[in-house]
């Protein structure tokens, strides 16, 4: 059975399943919420700048 807390509860402990241990969750309006590490990690790879893709098609059309 899911666990429900006060609505002041911020966060609690539970076993991440995909950290694979127990870390600290937010608790969002009473239910468990989402792991702080996994939110950090992945708020980390949105910042991370992506690469950017070399022109494929200049060497198509050069005159040969």
């Amino acid at each position: 059975m899911p666990e429900h807390y006060t609505k002041e509860t911020v966060s609690a402990s539970f076993w991440c399943k995909k950290c694979g241990k127990e870390t600290l969750h937010r608790v969002d309006k009473g239910r468990r919420g989402p792991c702080y590490t996994c939110m950090a990690a992945l708020e980390a790879e949105h910042k991370k700048p992506k690469p950017v893709p070399r022109e494929q098609q200049g060497e198509l059309f050069d005159g040969k």
